[in-house]
Order: structure tokens, then sequence, then C-alpha cells
């Protein structure tokens, strides 16, 4: 398996390597192109000159006999050029053949020097008649103008495109190498901080659910990714110590129980109680506990395991809060707690809900209220956000530390030992929380130490059809 720097290194120096020789490509045919209009342009400007020349001599002469003598005057303007005068019909007067042009070229350049520049077709033979027309004579015949296309370049003009093309060759090897450093220097951006992050995800893997990734990047996936993992690091952090004051907690529970019987069993077996009908009154209470811890378990998991069956319907809301509020009522009159509701905003409105959860929902919110609520009072209102329905329930508690409040819907979270006097298993929250979601809503809470809490439980507005589907309720008054 090969690393994701060398991969992705050897992506970039392919683009690199490929534009690089696709410009090299196209760069070297457009200097191809251009010096092929340069030899054009250079066979043209000479074959005027040339037939001008001639239009001149026959406009003196009258004819072509004394034209050989000019021959080497024209030919020398071109030097490259071999020049034979023809006829109207186009038969050779005189003129400079094929093979002494050759000779003549291979004299000013090597053919061999000619050859590792030039392809084979720059070497072949060409020729063009032009027609000559003496303006007191009309057409008097052509002048067939013959080269070899290798050799109307110069020296100078073959060294220039060698070194062009030398120039390219190394441009390339240049912008290749400067590629390859770029690539490297990039992919070491790119992957170093992944590859940090990767071996924090393999340290979390290994339990050290400590370790934290803290070089920020400029680069806001990774830096994102980098915060991500930091968060569940944090978060795996925290479950570890939820699980381990889970069991601490889960044993004490149990064991208290166990202890008071294992106690006042060996002390009637010893004779030091007597065994009667209060003993045993006490006994049963401790196994009644024990068994009522165990069925809260039950009862969370099967909620946690959407084991549980809802069977809903449409309920007035106000009617389910008011059979409770009847029940905690003595409460608050044995404590002296002020324990009030306004439900003026939720007058027959109706959700859609099962009835038991709903219940148990707000037994153990007011239970948690009046619990952790000493003096002072307990305030319930209800009212209409959008399409929902919210219930709050204020006390003046002691409220809930800033450090505890992530870790209260949590499986037997207990908060600090400051709370331990208050009885209670530590589940009933969680139940609420996953009762709540089961009912596609959302439970809030708000809390400062010492001065209270509030819980505002958000569900939708639904009623039942005969389709069994869900639909938004609008507001009756």
């Amino acid at each position: 398996m090969i690393s994701m720097r060398k991969q992705l290194f050897a992506l970039l120096l392919c683009v690199g390597t490929f534009t690089i020789l696709l410009t090299a490509f196209f760069v070297n045919i457009t200097i191809d192109r251009e010096f092929k209009v340069y030899i054009k342009d250079n066979i043209e400007k000479t074959s005027e000159i040339i037939v001008r020349q001639l239009q001149e001599i026959y406009e003196q002469e009258g004819s072509w006999e004394n034209t050989i003598e000019e021959e080497f005057l024209i030919t020398t303007q071109s030097g490259k050029f071999s020049l034979s005068i023809l006829d109207t019909d186009k038969t050779l007067i005189w003129g400079k053949t094929k093979e002494q042009l050759a000779e003549e070229v291979e004299g000013l350049q090597s053919p061999s020097y000619l050859a590792r520049f030039l392809p084979d077709k720059e070497k072949v033979y060409t020729f063009q008649d032009i027609p000559i027309h003496a303006k007191s004579y009309g057409l008097v015949g052509y002048a067939r103008i013959g080269y070899f296309p290798s050799s109307i370049l110069s020296t100078s003009d073959i060294v220039f495109q060698s070194c062009i093309n030398r120039s390219i060759i190394w441009s390339g090897l240049i912008a290749l190498l400067c590629f390859a450093s770029i690539g490297a220097y990039i992919t070491g951006v790119f992957t170093k901080p992944i590859y940090a992050i990767a071996r924090t995800s393999v340290d979390l893997a290994e339990g050290k659910y400590r370790t934290r990734y803290t070089k920020k990047s400029e680069i806001k996936e990774i830096e994102n990714l980098r915060h991500s993992m930091n968060y569940l690091a944090q978060k795996l952090d925290e479950q570890d110590s939820l699980r381990r004051k889970l069991i601490s907690d889960l044993s004490h529970e149990i064991r208290t129980p166990l202890h008071i019987l294992q106690s006042n069993l060996e002390a009637m077996i010893d004779g030091i109680y007597p065994i009667d009908e209060d003993q045993m009154q006490v006994l049963y209470q401790e196994v009644v506990r024990f068994g009522s811890m165990l069925n809260n378990l039950d009862k969370l998991k099967n909620v946690e395991d959407c084991t549980t069956d809802l069977h809903r319907q449409e309920l007035y809301m106000n009617s389910c809060i008011k059979e409770v509020y009847n029940v905690f009522k003595i409460v608050a009159r044995e404590r002296q707690i002020h324990f009030k509701i306004d439900l003026k905003e939720t007058d027959r409105v109706t959700i859609f809900a099962d009835y038991n959860a709903l219940k148990q929902i707000l037994m153990n919110l007011f239970s948690n209220a009046f619990k952790f609520t000493e003096s002072g009072s307990i305030v319930v209102t209800t009212h209409i956000e959008g399409k929902m329905v919210c219930m709050s329930i204020e006390d003046t508690g002691i409220g809930v530390t800033t450090e505890d409040m992530p870790y209260i819907f949590e499986r037997m979270y207990r908060g600090d030992k400051s709370r331990e006097k208050y009885e209670g298993s530590g589940i009933g929250l969680t139940m609420v929380k996953k009762l709540v979601t089961l009912h596609e809503g959302k439970i809030e809470v708000e809390s400062e130490e010492n001065k209270g809490t509030r819980f505002t439980i958000k569900l939708p507005l639904m009623h039942y059809t005969k389709s069994k589907t869900l639909k938004s309720l609008s507001l009756k008054a």
C-alpha cells in the first residue's frame, strides 16, 4: 500500500511533466511554423528580385542572347538558387542545373551539418516557373527558380533554431525540477497534519484519550478535521470518566441494599435481632428498592434500544400536566413550596403522544424539581413556539454546576459529591430525553448554581388521522 504523500507527489509530478511536454511540443511546432513562413518569404522576395532583373534585361536587350553574361549578377544576389530561363514554350534556353546548385550549397554548408537539424523533406530539390512579362513585349518566357529548402537558411539561422530547441529542453528540465520541489512542499503541507491526526486517532484507538493534536493549520478542511478529532478525543475522555463513575455509582447503589440485607441476616442468624415482622419488613423494603433500581435500568435499556412500544393518541396537553400537578400538590403543601401552573396559552391544544410516556416525562421532571428544591417555588408554564408546544418547569433549587451541565442526561450521572445526599439512580433525565426524542421533540435546560434550574420540553403540535400520519395542527382557541 502506497502512502498518500507518495501518491499525491507522483500525481503532481505526472501532471507537471505532461504540462511541460505539451507546452514544449506546441512551442516547437510554433517555431517550426514560423521558420517555414520565414523561408517562404525569402523565396518569394528573391523570386521577385530575379524576375524583375530579368524583365529589365529583356527590355534593354530585346532577346535572351546576351543574358548569360548577366547570370552571375543575378544568382549572386540569392547565392542559393538555381536559375534557368525558358522560352514561351518552356524550352530551356540556359540556366543552372540542380547538380550545380548542390555543389555550390555543399561548398557553403556541410550537408551533414544540415542533416542534423533538418528533416529529409527539407533537402528535396524544389523549383517553380514564374512568367516573365516585358512591358514592350508581353510574355517573353519563364524563369525557373530552383532551390533546396534546407539551403535557404543560413548557418546562423540553423544555429539559432538549434539554440531555441536546446533552450526549450533546458527550460522544461528546470521547470520540471521546480515543479518537483513545489510538489514536495505542497504534499508536505497537506500530508504532515493528516499524518499527525492519523497518529492521534491511533493513540485514541489504543485508549490514550488525553492525546490531542494542537498544531493549527491554515487549511480550512484540515483545521476542521483537527478540531473534530480533538473534540472526539475530548468526548472519549469524558465518556471514559463517566464509565468509571458509572461503575463506581452502580457498585455503590447495589452494595448498599446488599450490605443492609447481609448485616440484618447475619444479626438474625446470630440471634442479635429477633426474626419478627418489623425486621422482615426492613429486609423487604431493601429488596423492593433493589428490584426497583433494576427495573429502572431495564426500562432505560428498552427506551435506549427503541424497544418501548409507544401507543400514540390525541391528547390534551393541559390535561396531562394538571393530572401530574394534582399528584405533587400535596408534596408542595407539606414542604411549604410555592407550586404554580400557568397553562392559558395552550388551552385545548392537542398533541399526538403516548399517554404513559408523557406522564413518565412529567413525573420525572416534577420529581427532580421537588428533589432539589428545599424551599422557594416551582412554576410550570406552557406556550406555543411555531409548530411546537413548549412546557417549562422552573425551580429555585440548588441548580447545576457548569462542569456537570454537559452530562446531566448521561446514564447514572449523579453530579458532584454535594448532590449525593439526594436519593436517585441517575437515570431519570436519561429516560426523559430518550422519550422526548422518540416523540420527535426536544429538551433544553438552563441552570445557575444555587439559583435554580429550568427544563423546557418541546413537542410537535399534531393530531392523529385515520391513515396514522402526522400532520401540523392549527392552534384553536
